[in-house]
């Protein structure tokens, strides 16, 4: 299934890089669902490319059922443009459904994520899990003045009466899953590693 995403992916964006997460990147010998983690380098290419690439594996009947479906990276655009406030989106793009391997009807649980590249790393991290790490990797980030989501590490903001607050707006950049780690102090793991 990944190589037929990498596929259409490559077809209808060149240069696209299609990662398939989760427990199939960890290594481990079944998968629940599907995780994809998807962006281009260019940075700018990924947008509107969600729509597309949904279309085609429908058109080949690989996506069978949706279930969530939303664009916001042409929003952060115009966000951006017109120094408008912005959502908790980031520019992520996010389609959950069912798919099919051709010839069979079973069905399983996909998940597409969209991200800009700069934010890419955060994502990739996230939905390779699993959720142990990354329930140790965002109490790490607390313990160091940040929160830490899928799409970056953010200045935590305090809440009232000692509540753990929400996170700031200006996000750190980092571009590996290596440097991800190395800001926490955290022992890198690789992929297959992360099965806590």
């Amino acid at each position: 299934m990944e190589q037929i995403l990498q596929k259409v992916g490559e077809d209808v964006l060149p240069g696209v890089i299609i990662i398939c997460g989760g427990s199939y990147r960890r290594g481990k010998a079944t998968c629940g669902d599907i995780d994809i983690i998807i962006t281009h380098p260019d940075g700018t290419s990924h947008k509107g490319f969600l729509p597309k690439f949904v279309k085609c594996l429908k058109d080949m009947n690989f996506l069978r059922e949706d279930l969530i479906f939303s664009t916001h990276s042409e929003e952060v655009v115009l966000a951006f443009a017109f120094s408008l406030p912005m959502g908790t989106d980031s520019g992520v793009d996010t389609y959950f459904g069912f798919c099919t391997y051709p010839g069979r009807e079973l069905r399983h649980r996909i998940d597409l994520k969209v991200y800009p590249r700069d934010i890419y790393t955060f994502g990739l991290v996230a939905w390779t899990g699993n959720d142990v790490l990354n329930r140790r990797l965002r109490l790490q980030a607390e313990s160091r003045g940040f929160r830490l989501d899928d799409t970056g590490f953010f200045p935590a903001i305090q809440g009232s009466g000692g509540k753990r607050g929400t996170k700031g707006t200006a996000n750190m950049k980092l571009y590996t899953e290596r440097e991800v780690f190395d800001f926490l102090g955290f022992p890198w793991l690789e992929p297959h590693e992360r099965n806590l």
